[in-house]
């Protein structure tokens, strides 16, 4: 198919973008920062063209196999972050994001491309509602995740008293600790919603709102620990160090429910007859 060509100027911009963000950490020369954020900018419109000729060509929204859910997630994540990129100026972060953006759109490139349709009994108005909420919430909780690996890194850099020329470039560690809280306190009401949304789609598809299928346990699970982890922020008072962990294995959960969950066990989650 025609459109499937347009999948690989996203994987060439998202190598681009690596590349440049890598050029400015070594150099710290901010030119090729900006560089790197015009390639991800590239990437971004370069996937929406995919995902909208790959929605025409079905008729459907396109996130109904591993592919296109990869490919729609890296489109969300550096959406997210241009929105903190254009108030924090954040460079630093894209240096940890696009390296991401990039093996999420490498493994959906390895991952079959095939076209058929997804059921019909799943043909549904749920379908983009439920798998949008969910999105952005993993969107955010990826964010979240990046700056959390920035933070332990600044973290130890302060403490070991070394690397001080990258401290110009890296955010404070309140910036990035209350950077991370946003991220987390925004990502789980649209985790939320996804998880309801999924619930009547399923109650109006199959006829029950729960069916102990894996990727709903595994969803709850990590609904559990963002709900323990705001918990601990708003109630105990947690902060910094303590959040920044949390959230990388929070995520770490996620990222098996995501993908692990579905090579690891059989579930209803599969939409292509």
């Amino acid at each position: 198919m025609i459109f499937q060509l347009t999948f690989y100027p996203i994987l060439f911009f998202l190598l681009c973008a690596t590349f440049f963000f890598f050029f400015f950490l070594f150099s710290l020369k901010e030119k090729w920062g900006n560089i790197g954020v015009l390639f991800l900018g590239l990437s971004v419109a370069s996937s929406f063209l995919y995902l909208i000729a790959k929605a025409i060509h079905l008729g459907f929204f396109p996130v109904t196999s591993k592919h296109e859910s990869l490919v729609f997630f890296q489109f969300l994540l550096i959406i997210v972050y241009f929105v903190l990129y254009y108030r924090f100026r954040l460079l630093m972060v894209g240096v940890f994001l696009s390296p991401l953006a990039l093996l999420l759109v490498v493994i959906a490139a390895f991952m079959n491309k095939d076209t058929s349709q997804v059921v019909p009994l799943l043909q549904s108005f749920w379908l983009p509602l439920h798998v949008m909420a969910a999105f952005i919430g993993n969107a955010l909780f990826a964010l979240s995740f990046v700056i959390s690996f920035i933070y332990l890194i600044e973290n130890f850099r302060l403490k070991k008293k070394k690397f001080y020329i990258l401290g110009k470039y890296l955010p404070s560690l309140t910036m990035l600790d209350n950077i991370n809280y946003f991220c987390i306190v925004y990502g789980f009401p649209f985790l939320t919603l996804g998880i309801i949304t999924g619930a009547v789609w399923a109650q109006y598809a199959i006829g029950s709102y729960w069916n102990n299928d894996p990727k709903e346990i595994w969803s709850l699970i990590t609904w559990f620990l963002y709900a323990a982890l705001l918990h601990l922020r708003l109630i105990t008072g947690w902060k910094g160090k303590k959040i920044a962990a949390f959230s990388i294995v929070a995520f770490s959960v996620l990222v098996f429910s995501f993908i692990g969950v579905t090579y690891l066990f059989k579930g209803y989650h599969v939409f292509k007859p």
